[in-house]
């Protein structure tokens, strides 16, 4: 979520919703119209729209998006390649952008690709509004901090609902 987002009371509901500049990036038109068309419902008044990496990542450059939904994407660039380079930018603030990511591939290879490329939540296909809102909500009121490291730049994959680390349960840990 932008700076000024969250100075103005960011989190769930319409009010919230309606300061948010959502990112779609979707090839499809019928999917794009419709995203656009739940959102606007929602009450999100900035919608911006990209049918290809490129465009996506040019529309990054340019506006001040505080969450973008990713759809796979055909060749020759697919979603997560938008993930990649979102999280390995150069930019700092890029690299902290909440990206939701709808897939119609729900084995477990592919969450775990999809997890590794650093999407912050996952929307399988097909889905309710409800889910997405879910998401949304997950990403402006439960936002995970970000990790950088050699191999790894995204929201930190563990999911705490307590906010406290387990103990030392790592052998590695405790040795150190």
């Amino acid at each position: 979520m932008s700076q000024e987002t969250k100075k103005n009371g960011g989190g769930s509901g319409s009010k919230a919703y309606a300061k948010l500049t959502v990112l779609i990036v979707e090839d499809t038109a019928y999917m794009a119209n419709m995203l656009r068309s739940i959102l606007s419902g929602l009450g999100v008044k900035k919608i911006v729209g990209a049918r290809t990496c490129e465009d996506a990542l040019g529309s990054l450059l340019i506006n001040s998006i505080d969450i973008a939904i990713v759809d796979e994407l055909g060749p020759p660039l697919d979603g997560l390649s938008v993930v990649r380079s979102v999280r390995t930018a150069e930019q700092g603030k890029l690299n902290e952008l909440p990206v939701i990511y709808m897939t119609t591939r729900r084995e477990q290879g592919a969450i775990v690709e999809a997890r590794d490329a650093g999407v912050n939540e996952i929307l399988s296909k097909p889905f309710s509004v409800q889910q997405l809102t879910d998401r949304i909500d997950a990403v402006l009121t439960r936002p995970r901090s970000l990790v950088r490291s050699a191999d790894f730049t995204g929201p930190d994959r563990r999911r705490r609902r307590d906010g406290d680390a387990p103990a030392m349960r790592r052998e590695s840990d405790r040795q150190s």
